[in-house]
């Protein structure tokens, strides 16, 4: 017998979705191409994330596609063949930028891919050191929050070292932007990437990009050739002409503008606030249950998601069918060589609230005790509480 009307996402993307979200995806659609209305929200849309990323300079887009779009635009326009990389890899996305830069005739340079690596921070000075040695790397990619392992790098220390080397600095943040802060212009960030189905708790399908003027030198001595990931298009179309460069999907710029609007009402400050609250207590609350966290250190996790180790004993896949089958809340597990081994749950956007977090520790731990864990479950939901009543 099911015992729950209604279901819960706590994964760390795809989200919960809010109200306000949800209806402004039943907005009456139009022809985004022809509609002035619609470029309003639009660009209305983009100064939010201006104001949100702190882009001053540069471009900001966004762009019809998920988020891998936007990693892939990014390296598709500034690696040409023989192009020196270097990949922060200490985390299954982070490793897998050198996936793409090879696809592009790239040149990779992976560093921090080491299994103790994966649970903490990026060295900065690790990275200063690959840098020493090679010298003619052109580009570095970074992952934010790298989310299969709940990691959050230290984007202002990299930032530092790699601006002092005259490196491109490409970010993926498709799990911190809306969760943790960011500014684009003083960290001196040339390619930032973002995804809607994270922390902005929309579906998937729209991805942000922001370009710095160092980054566009770059893509215009590259001169890619393609077309959908074209990024001088957007330049050329969006910014001089006033037209895209394909249909948007104007239902999820609705919600896109909406869930800004919900953050700006908040506060960023607050938001931010919130998540790091959201990632105390959950961090708290896994302890108590005698589970292991996967970072090494809460400094190094996410405010947006937490990942532990799953119990000796525990199938990982049996227990998030159970609490999605029984209890009506999924949590996610991980990939690549954390699959079968990790299980995350994610606070992001309206999942870091203390309701949400309340539902997936209640039903993380009765989902264990029936499976035979020992562990007290008043003890574990007293300790999330205890964290917010601070």
């Amino acid at each position: 017998m099911r015992a729950y009307t209604d279901r819960f996402i706590l994964t760390p993307g795809p989200t919960e979705i809010p109200y306000r979200v949800r209806l402004a995806l039943m907005k009456e659609t139009t022809n985004p191409d022809l509609d002035p209305e619609f470029l309003e929200i639009y660009n209305n849309s983009r100064l939010m994330l201006r104001e949100l990323l702190g882009v001053r300079k540069g471009s900001l887009y966004i762009m019809a596609g998920e988020a891998m779009l936007g990693l892939d635009a990014a390296l598709a326009n500034t690696i040409a063949n023989g192009t020196k990389t270097l990949i922060v890899g200490n985390g299954v996305f982070g490793e897998g930028f050198a996936d793409l830069v090879k696809l592009y005739g790239g040149e990779p340079v992976l560093v921090e891919n080491c299994e103790d690596c994966w649970r903490r921070s990026a060295d900065p000075a690790v990275i200063e050191r690959e840098l020493e040695r090679h010298k003619d790397v052109e580009i570095v990619t970074l992952v934010h929050c790298d989310t299969p392992s709940g990691i959050l790098n230290d984007l202002e220390e990299i930032s530092k070292v790699v601006k002092s080397f005259g490196a491109l600095l490409i970010v993926d943040a498709v799990s911190s932007i809306g969760g943790v802060p960011i500014n684009f212009d003083s960290l001196g960030i040339d390619i930032l990437i973002g995804g809607s189905q994270k922390a902005l708790n929309l579906p998937a399908g729209l991805t942000i990009l922001a370009i710095s003027n160092d980054a566009w030198d770059r893509i215009n001595r590259v001169s890619y050739r393609g077309f959908y990931l074209n990024l001088k298009l957007w330049r050329e179309m969006l910014e001089e002409a006033g037209v895209f460069p394909y249909t948007m999907s104007d239902v999820l710029v609705y919600a896109l503008h909406e869930s800004l609007k919900l953050i700006m009402e908040e506060g960023p400050d607050n938001v931010y606030k919130r998540h790091l609250l959201a990632r105390k207590a959950v961090w708290k609350a896994i302890e108590v249950m005698g589970l292991k966290p996967y970072p090494s250190s809460i400094n190094y996790s996410s405010p947006t998601v937490t990942a532990f180790e799953v119990p000796r004993g525990i199938n990982e896949a049996e227990l998030r069918k159970m609490m999605w089958e029984k209890y009506g809340v999924m949590i996610g597990g991980s990939w690549g060589r954390l699959q079968g081994k990790v299980l995350r749950i994610g606070h992001m956007g309206v999942q870091a609230s203390r309701i949400h977090l309340l539902i997936a520790i209640t039903t993380l731990a009765r989902a264990l005790a029936d499976l035979g864990y020992r562990l007290n479950v008043e003890e574990a939901i007293g300790a999330l509480e205890e964290e917010f009543r601070d």
